[in-house]
């Protein structure tokens, strides 16, 4: 009797193995043998599910986006508003070894996507996304008026994805510099500055 193969679980299987190989290696060390001998496959395997390099990488930052965004979904569900923002940008900071890891992917991936078209436009439109999803928080908070008057919420908005960007970064260069207590006392104090 032939082997039955889950497809979509092995390609997740051979996603996580490509985050483990840059969280081990870096971006410039991840190679398709790498990849594939991390994953326990063939390169053929992994050309089965895969164009190219730049495909498994694109494809291994959209899965950790939407990991994150699954986990901000769970988290925010029934609060509204501030509350719902603060918990959705929890899930976005390095504050433990999962996020560590998301952070050192998503930084790995900046310098790569500077010199590939494909890879640039991915980044582009996942930070559109994330940028929608924490202004849609911002706006709904305006709406219950826990928000001062005045305050621009695509301007808050990108004060936020800025404080989860150069956190990211902090954590991934300087781990020591910004442990959680600290990042998440940064995020207060935005979040204080924004509301009525």
């Amino acid at each position: 009797m032939p082997k039955i193969v889950d497809w979509d679980a092995k390609r997740d299987e051979i996603l996580s193995a490509t985050w483990r190989v840059i969280a081990r290696d870096g971006i410039a060390g991840t190679t398709i043998r790498a990849i594939a001998r991390e994953a326990d496959c063939s390169r053929g395997i992994l050309a089965h599910y895969f164009d190219d390099k730049a495909d498994i990488l694109g494809s291994a930052l959209v899965m950790s986006h939407r990991r994150v965004g699954a986990r901000m979904d769970a988290a925010a569900a029934g609060l509204t508003g501030l509350m719902a923002l603060h918990v959705v940008m929890l899930e976005a900071l390095p504050l433990d070894a999962q996020r560590d890891l998301e952070a050192q992917i998503e930084i790995s991936f900046w310098g790569r996507a500077l010199g590939t078209t494909e890879l640039r436009d991915l980044q582009h439109s996942e930070f559109d996304r994330l940028c929608g999803r924490l202004r849609r928080h911002v706006a709904e908070a305006a709406d219950l008026g826990e928000l001062k008057d005045g305050l621009d919420p695509d301007f808050a908005t990108h004060q936020l994805v800025a404080l989860i960007d150069g956190l990211s970064a902090e954590r991934v260069l300087y781990p020591g510099r910004i442990p959680p207590d600290r990042q998440v006392a940064m995020l207060e104090r935005l979040l204080e500055s924004f509301a009525a």
